[in-house]
């Protein structure tokens, strides 16, 4: 039996399930709240970047990121709070100009850069 992967989103360990895709999944299930409006509306993975993270230093698109054992996310941050609210907004005036995503990346499996 394989030992069960965890990874820590603001200090909290949350254990990570075989059906969790990414992040956003494994929050989820956690009760831990990250905007990923392209993800939930099926639309090309990372296309709105609202769901900016920190992954062990470096800035990640949560829906984008595999889940690996030992993560240490930051979720809670003033300026990751402030870029994400900026994301969402911009979505949102996307989606009433009917262009929620500006991908300029095609082929990647998604609009991450």
């Amino acid at each position: 039996m394989a030992k069960p992967m965890s990874i820590k989103i603001d200090g909290q360990v949350i254990e990570v399930h075989s059906g969790d895709q990414n992040i956003v999944d494994a929050a989820s299930r956690a009760n831990i709240a990250i905007p990923a409006p392209c993800y939930r509306a099926r639309q090309s993975k990372g296309c709105c970047k609202a769901c900016v993270v920190e992954v062990d230093g470096e800035l990640k698109f949560a829906c984008a990121t595999i889940p690996k054992d030992g993560m240490d996310i930051v979720l809670d941050r003033a300026d990751l709070k402030a870029i994400r609210k900026q994301r969402v907004k911009e979505y949102k005036e996307g989606i009433r100009s009917g262009n929620p995503c500006k991908c300029d990346m095609s082929g990647s499996g998604g609009c991450c850069s």
